[in-house]
């Protein structure tokens, strides 16, 4: 792995990885989506490809003399209505199905997709889950994670001799250095700035941002092509992370978890209100996440890859002093 092409370097996923490149001498080349801030950027030593991710002459001109391509560009929605779903396919699905093709045809003999844990299913059992899943049973029915879903099974399809495709899906990622204002590291500044009066019983992998770098560098390296590996650091649920959290900030957690039925009347009305004006801004499928598991079983990323989070509490602890010192 020595000429690298990373899309998705200005997201927090992908800045991540880059800043982990960089860190062992690699100056990767990136390609963006159209509309992106490329803010992040000026942190890292990148060269700047030409374009953008839904130019075709783009693409081919950014894995031109590549071998490793590491590819974290996806569209991310809770929204709601047929226009935000078709958008995140052409972007996931389409998007990623034009690039893989492209890298291939362009010499490269490696590709690192990174997906999503939700894409694995979603145990309505305090059980973890592993890359067998059955979706038939763990099923999430939320746009969302069925497009993530797709855009893996089009990826690892391209997985073939001489061009080797590995899936990395990771569950909720927080952590220090963060350029964009990611959604668990706004979670963790509502809570220290007592701003957080809600809990919800719901079940989720917790995943450091600098062992998901790791993780998709190692992969890359030796992750058996073909194959999808699920990356979280530790299965918490609502109530034990944001108690771990509040020790760590000396603030008081949230307790209070609304009824059901109140959620569901506030989520209605919502998606009402948003679609009302045209632009439906929340799918309530969301919602069948409250009562069951986001927990994953890492027992390949760490046989297979060698893989380790480190503990909480110092993913915790980094994070918070990172987010007080902004």
């Amino acid at each position: 792995m020595n000429r690298v092409l990373v899309t998705g370097a200005s997201s927090f996923l992908g800045y991540h990885v880059a800043r982990r490149l960089n860190e062992q001498g690699i100056r990767p080349r990136v390609l963006e989506l159209p509309g992106m801030n490329l803010a992040p950027l000026k942190r890292l030593d990148v060269e700047q490809a030409a374009g953008h991710l839904e130019d075709s002459q783009a693409i081919a001109g950014a894995c031109a003399g590549v071998d490793t391509v590491l590819h974290l560009a996806f569209k991310v929605g809770l929204g709601g209505g047929q226009e935000a779903i078709d958008e995140m396919r052409k972007v996931n699905v389409v998007g990623t199905r034009r690039l893989l093709d492209a890298a291939a045809g362009a010499g490269a003999s490696r590709a690192v997709v990174v997906g999503s844990a939700l894409a694995v299913g979603v145990n309505r059992e305090p059980a973890n889950l592993d890359e067998r899943a059955d979706w038939s049973k763990h099923a999430f029915d939320f746009p969302y994670a069925i497009n993530r879903r797709e855009a893996e099974q089009e990826a690892l399809s391209r997985a073939r001799p001489g061009f080797a495709v590995v899936a990395v899906c990771p569950a909720f990622t927080l952590g220090p250095d963060d350029p964009v204002g990611a959604p668990a590291n706004k979670l963790l500044k509502a809570l220290i700035n007592k701003k957080l009066w809600l809990t919800f019983p719901v079940g989720f992998g917790i995943l450091d941002v600098r062992d998901f770098a790791d993780s998709v560098l190692r992969a890359a390296e030796r992750g058996k092509s073909g194959e999808r590996y699920l990356i979280s650091g530790h299965n918490v649920t609502t109530n034990q992370f944001l108690e771990a959290a509040a020790a760590v900030a000396g603030v008081r957690a949230p307790r209070f978890a609304p009824p059901m039925f109140l959620v569901r009347i506030v989520a209605a009305a919502l998606g009402l209100s948003t679609r009302l004006i045209g632009k439906p801004a929340f799918d309530a499928s969301v919602l069948q996440i409250i009562g069951r598991y986001a927990w994953y079983d890492t027992t390949r990323a760490r046989t297979d890859l060698g893989w380790e989070p480190r503990p909480l509490k110092q993913t915790l602890e980094d994070t918070i002093r990172f987010l007080r010192e902004q």
